[in-house]
Order: structure tokens, then sequence, then C-alpha cells
């Protein structure tokens, strides 16, 4: 099996913790690894509503922790000898993860959100892989 390109995609600064896997994963077939930072707008307007904070607020608070998250699976991924495309995109992670997979031409996805791996499992054309 090849996999020559694989997505990460992450959607909460939790998602930490399945970055070895990926860069092990990437290193194990000399993958290429995008890492795609999602700000789920949905979810910056309920935690909003619930918190009573600004949604411009929070948007730059979780834009911010994104960066830092994505700038240290980079650092990971270099010494592993892996090259990285670090991404950071708005909007609905299913959505935009088909139109890296188009543009890109990814071979596999990684992700760890249940829900959200459910949802593209049953949509893509390439494996979708729950970590």
């Amino acid at each position: 099996m090849k996999i020559k390109k694989v997505i990460l995609v992450l959607t909460d600064i939790n998602d930490q913790d399945i970055t070895q896997a990926a860069v092990q994963l990437c290193k194990r077939f000399k993958s290429k690894l995008f890492v795609l930072f999602v700000v789920e707008t949905g979810r910056i307007s309920r935690l909003a509503r619930l918190t009573q904070k600004k949604s411009d607020t929070l948007r730059k608070k979780i834009e911010d922790e994104g960066w830092q998250l994505l700038y240290l699976i980079e650092d990971d991924a270099d010494k592993a000898g892996i090259w990285t495309s670090l991404h950071l995109e708005d909007g609905i992670a299913t959505t935009i993860v088909k139109k890296y997979i188009d543009a890109y031409g990814v071979d596999a996805v990684l992700i760890k959100r249940k829900n959200e791996a459910t949802r593209l499992f049953v949509s893509s054309t390439v494996p979708v892989i729950g970590l």
C-alpha cells in the first residue's frame, strides 16, 4: 500500500495527542504530511453564547492555539525528516477536508474526533483513520 500524502485534521488544541502517531505513520510510509487545523465557525458561535464572550475574541484565541499546535507538529515532523505543509482554515471540517483531498491528491485522512471521522468515512474517496 502506498500512502504518498496524508492529511492530519485537527479541530481543537486537545487533538495534540495524535500528532506523534501521525508523524510515525508518515515516517513509516515516507509520506508527505499536510496538517490542517479547522476553526469551526459553528463551534465558536456556540461557545460565544455559552460563555457570553465575543465571537471575535474566541475565534482569535482558537486560531492562535491552532497555529501553536501546527508549529509544534511541524517541529516534530522536521525532526523525523517528514515534509510538512501547515494550513489553518475557517469552516466545517468535513467540507474543508474534501476540498483538500481533491486539491492536493491526499491518499489518507487522519483524525481524532469520532463524529467527524464517521462523517468523513462515509463520504470520503480515501481511507479515513481515526486515531
